[in-house]
């Protein structure tokens, strides 16, 4: 696949929660990179044709907010 299917998931987002996010993807197969960086934080990129599914991921209810929502340092993406 060419370099051009990569869109942008996330580039406002730190660890742990990028990579609680991207340990996600890869338990539903899809496929991602970080590529570069923002101002802010790592760019998280994901195939153009998963962009949907990977955004249910990053909109999904926690109980504590949806997971954009909350701290990029917040006890639940520690496991705590």
């Amino acid at each position: 696949m060419a370099d051009l299917d990569w869109v942008t998931l996330t580039k406002r987002t730190n660890d742990p929660k990028l990579a609680w996010i991207e340990n996600q993807l890869t338990m539903v197969g899809i496929s991602h990179r970080r590529n570069g960086e923002s101002f802010h934080a790592p760019i998280l990129e994901v195939r153009e044709h998963n962009l949907t599914v990977a955004s249910e991921i990053l909109f999904m209810e926690t109980g504590h907010g949806t997971v954009d929502d909350m701290a990029d340092d917040h006890l639940f993406f520690r496991g705590e």
